[in-house]
């Protein structure tokens, strides 16, 4: 069977594989087959549907799953990347371990039109008041299949609590795109009216790379 998924890691180039596994030792064995397995049969109708390109209906519950399912993967991606102190912290661990969601966050699905695999964050910045850095994110893109999800999770200080925030992204056809699970509103159907692909307009490149702006830190 020829290879039908594709995948890319970190800056390497891409390549098509038939079946991608990932094993990232950061979760211990107790949570892994407590809390997070149960989170992961919790969404695994959803998912799979999403992932094989079946049309569906996500209730209000539906999304806030795939909420905590996002921030439980961003969690673990994070804890991967050595090269800087994690973003988060024990405190909003501990409320998506409990089942809630905390403040600050954003959640955004799409629709990829053929499959792929990429699982990667990035940190943004953004201006509080007179500090051009007083606001904290990190941005984590999902693509499994046909289905993208894409997470902002944001820190502010708490003197800059009720501080409007002057983030953006770059400019695009987002509210076609996506569509906004968190915070939830209303039953959703997936997929979006528009698509990502691979080349061409609305590529999904566009969407791994929404966020980046401004000047490169690293």
């Amino acid at each position: 069977m020829a290879p039908s998924v594709r995948i890319t890691v970190g800056k390497l180039p891409s390549v098509w594989i038939a079946s991608p596994e990932v094993k990232i030792e950061v979760v211990c064995r107790t949570c892994n087959n407590g809390w997070m397995g149960n989170l992961e049969s919790a969404n695994k109708g959803a998912l799979k549907a999403m992932i094989n390109d079946d049309p569906m209906w996500l209730s209000k519950k539906d999304q806030a799953r795939l909420c905590r399912w996002a921030l439980m993967k961003a969690m673990v991606i994070d804890a991967v990347n050595e090269e800087r102190p994690t973003f988060y912290g024990d405190d909003e661990r501990l409320e998506v371990k409990s089942g809630t969601i905390p403040v600050g966050n954003l959640v955004w699905l799409g629709r990829l039109s053929s499959k792929g695999f990429h699982a990667g964050g990035t940190d943004i910045w953004g201006d509080v008041g007179e500090d051009p850095i007083g606001f904290r994110g990190n941005v984590t893109t999902i693509i499994v299949g046909h289905l993208a999800i894409q997470l902002l999770t944001g820190h502010v200080p708490a003197v800059f609590a009720q501080t409007h925030l002057n983030i953006g992204c770059k400019p695009g056809a987002w509210d076609v795109n996506l569509l906004d699970i968190w915070p939830t509103s209303e039953p959703l159907r997936w997929p979006p009216s528009r698509s990502f692909s691979l080349e061409g307009g609305h590529r999904i490149g566009e969407l791994v790379n929404r966020w980046k702006i401004g000047r490169n830190v690293g």
